[in-house]
């Protein structure tokens, strides 16, 4: 293995740092932050409504404007992914997030003084807000760890991204239910947003830009061999140095693509890796882990526990996230991405067939709350350990630079559409169906166990000229395999 691939840099950690726990934290904040004030956001809805109306709201009133609260994030993350790909190349990886931490800090204000202004529409605006840096963060953070990681820890690195979202996860539901349980401390929770972004914008500036954008969008040779030997701590870079050149020649001759040109698959060696692309957070998103990580202390409440474990159980969730997810990073180089996806979407669809046999048995025999309990936790360390770490180390490892923003900015919009879904979808679901809402999604998870077996490529250890040729000497093999059918068939 290459010199420069062996080196783990204090700038390598900064620049991890600086933007998993500024950007990809504030994701899994917002995913869940919501879901431990809820029944005291919602008498905050009914109160101002009254106040300012001279009318409390109906229980569907309330419902439809608490479930438009939760989903609407995925709105606005859908709008961010959609122009992270544009800004990504225009203002560069860095220069991108340096600039959405305005809309964080205007999202964090926006929600903050929601109850001071006794407006609920606050918060609403506020979360279409930050859905829209969420989407942006969600295209460059990934992207960025990936080209500033060496070959041989760019899993590992790019796992970061998934990691602090699952802190931001776990913080967002203790902090909601241990340091904010009281009527005006939910506005603090939510303001709380904004601080990564402040902090960011110290921290972010000592860190470089990624060196392959600066070379093959910007023509700075020079400036990305020197960030390259500073963030591998070593001169010794010509290896990178030249896939990177040879990339960047790919680069000139392909007209440069946006989201609508990859959509039209105007190159056929597309086709695959955007399938697999928009699979994979698709499925991810219509796993169920929405409807637990959103709505946690409503399933638990429903699973039958009493109100002290539905709060322990609610911040286990976040803990075993976190837990998971860090073993990822340990063992992902290891065992690859591949492994990580297929067996975990089986494990994860046996737990909700368990966990849909168990709530329906439930109120005739109570110990099945407990089998139900197990399973929801089963499921969800098989996704934090695959689906929900794996997708943002494939999916940027799938494209060839001048493709690749418009791949994640599709597979994150892919994301945040299915995010909105399940988020707006699931209240309703749970109201009529109840527990059998799970048997959906273990279909979706079996299912998606043999889409992975079929179509996706292992990519650990390989350059991303490699992964991307593989993908051209398929459609050559599938082309001359056709044209050998039809010469059968005329002959």
């Amino acid at each position: 293995m290459a010199a420069s691939e062996t080196h783990v840099t204090a700038l390598l950690v900064l620049s991890t740092l600086a933007t998993t726990l500024c950007g990809s934290f504030q994701v899994g904040y917002q995913v869940a932050g919501l879901s431990a004030p809820s029944v005291l956001m919602q008498q905050f809805y009914n109160q101002s409504n009254e106040e300012r109306r001279g009318a409390y709201l109906s229980d569907s009133a309330i419902l439809w404007l608490w479930s438009t609260t939760v989903s609407v994030l995925g709105i606005g993350a859908a709008i961010g992914a959609l122009i992270s790909g544009y800004l990504a190349d225009s203002l560069g990886r860095k220069g991108t997030m340096l600039l959405v931490n305005v809309l964080s800090i205007l999202a964090g204000l926006l929600m903050g003084f929601s109850y001071l202004a006794n407006s609920y529409e606050m918060i609403i605006v506020g979360r279409l807000v930050i859905g829209v840096f969420i989407g942006v963060s969600s295209g460059v953070v990934p992207l960025y760890l990936a080209e500033i990681a060496p070959i041989s820890l760019r899993g590992a690195i790019v796992v970061g991204h998934q990691l602090m979202i699952t802190v931001g996860i776990f913080l967002s539901q203790a902090l909601g239910l241990y340091a904010f349980m009281y009527e005006t401390g939910w506005p603090i929770l939510l303001s709380l947003t904004a601080v990564p972004s402040v902090l960011q914008f110290f921290v972010l500036p000592f860190c470089p830009e990624s060196p392959r954008w600066l070379f093959i969008k910007k023509n700075k040779e020079g400036e990305c061999r020197q960030i390259l030997q500073k963030l591998r701590g070593t001169d010794q870079v010509e290896e990178e140095m030249e896939e990177i050149r040879r990339e960047a020649e790919d680069d000139e001759k392909t007209e440069k693509v946006g989201v609508l040109t990859l959509l039209r698959l105007q190159d056929p060696n597309w086709k695959r890796p955007l399938f697999i692309s928009i699979y994979l957070l698709f499925s991810a998103q219509f796993s169920g882990i929405n409807s637990i990580v959103f709505y946690a202390t409503e399933v638990y409440r429903q699973t039958g526990f009493e109100e002290y474990l539905v709060s322990l159980a609610t911040v286990a969730t976040g803990f075993t996230f976190v837990v998971m997810t860090i073993v990822t990073v340990f063992v992902i180089e290891r065992v690859g991405r591949k492994p990580l996806l297929l067996y975990p979407f089986g494990v994860m669809a046996v737990s909700l067939v368990v966990v849909t046999v168990s709530q329906s048995l439930q109120p005739a025999a109570d110990g099945f709350k407990w089998v139900a309990l197990l399973a929801i936790f089963t499921f969800l360390i098989a996704f934090a350990i695959g689906p929900g770490a794996v997708p943002y180390v494939v999916v940027p490892e799938l494209w060839a630079q001048g493709p690749r923003p418009a791949g994640m900015s599709i597979a994150i919009q892919t994301l945040w559409i299915c995010n909105f879904i399940t988020g707006i979808t699931f209240p309703y679901l749970q109201a009529t169906i109840g527990a059998y809402t799970f048997a959906f999604y273990a279909v979706v998870c079996f299912v998606s166990a043999m889409v992975v077996y079929r179509y996706v490529p292992e990519t650990k250890g390989r350059t991303f000229e490699d992964i991307v040729a593989t993908f051209s000497k398929e459609q050559v093999a599938s082309g001359s395999a056709l044209l050998a059918l039809k010469s059968t068939r005329h002959s």
